[in-house]
């Protein structure tokens, strides 16, 4: 039987988003989470009596600092190898269905697959999937000495198929789950701030962004 972790990369100032997600966390996973803190001044890893990990790295790549932290952990042993790593934001909320679902497509993803990733939906939108060690270890090899990008370059990694950065195009066994994702409508979330929200049904998840066509029309704050 494999470890399952869900991994959620956050930052100071997202505190509502963070506690949104964690007060969302299904109750099997309470002990099987790890926060990926960037932007830190000190790089340091906590344990907690509950289960929960915590790393704190000096990188600021918004979605992509899930590959620096996880592979942080890997390396030192903090986590095993073989186990099967969820890649989320802050900024989702879990449903009733989550575990479920989630334990559904994991099993066959560890056990019935050789593939290195589980993109869960069909376009591998918000670089939502499920990830083995072999697709940490390489997206960390490409992200390690990259220290800050902005929200553009976030938003062109995870579409750009030309650009090595964009995970979609790493060497590896992808496999794209055959569910679209559904977009519900504007919402306020957290803030005055209104935010799309997107659904994935694959696990019953939804994810609020903000679209933006400039680097000024994101609000840096939930």
């Amino acid at each position: 039987m494999f470890n399952f972790y869900v991994c959620i990369t956050t930052i100071k100032g997202y505190e509502t988003a963070l506690n949104n997600i964690l007060d969302s966390l299904p109750n099997e996973w309470k002990d099987k989470y790890i926060l990926v803190y960037q932007k830190e001044e000190k790089e340091r890893i906590t344990i907690f009596e509950d289960g929960h990990i915590e790393i704190y790295t000096k990188n600021n790549l918004h979605d992509y600092g899930n590959w620096i932290g996880t592979n942080k952990l890997i390396e030192k042993g903090f986590v095993p190898k073989d186990s099967c790593f969820l890649f989320v934001h802050d900024t989702c909320n879990f449903g009733p269905k989550t575990y479920q679902l989630s334990r559904h497509i994991s099993n066959i993803f560890m056990n019935e697959s050789d593939y290195d990733i589980f993109w869960l939906c069909n376009n591998g939108q918000c670089n939502i999937c499920l990830l083995k060690e072999s697709a940490i270890k390489y997206g960390y090899n490409f992200y390690k000495d990259i220290y800050s990008i902005t929200k553009m370059q976030t938003v062109d990694w995870e579409w750009d198929y030309n650009n090595p950065c964009c995970p979609k195009t790493f060497n590896l066994k992808h496999y794209y789950i055959p569910i679209g994702t559904e977009k519900i409508g504007k919402r306020k979330v957290y803030s005055d701030v209104e935010r799309m929200v997107l659904y994935y049904p694959s696990i019953d998840m939804e994810k609020y962004y903000v679209d933006i066509k400039q680097e000024s029309d994101h609000p840096k704050s939930p």
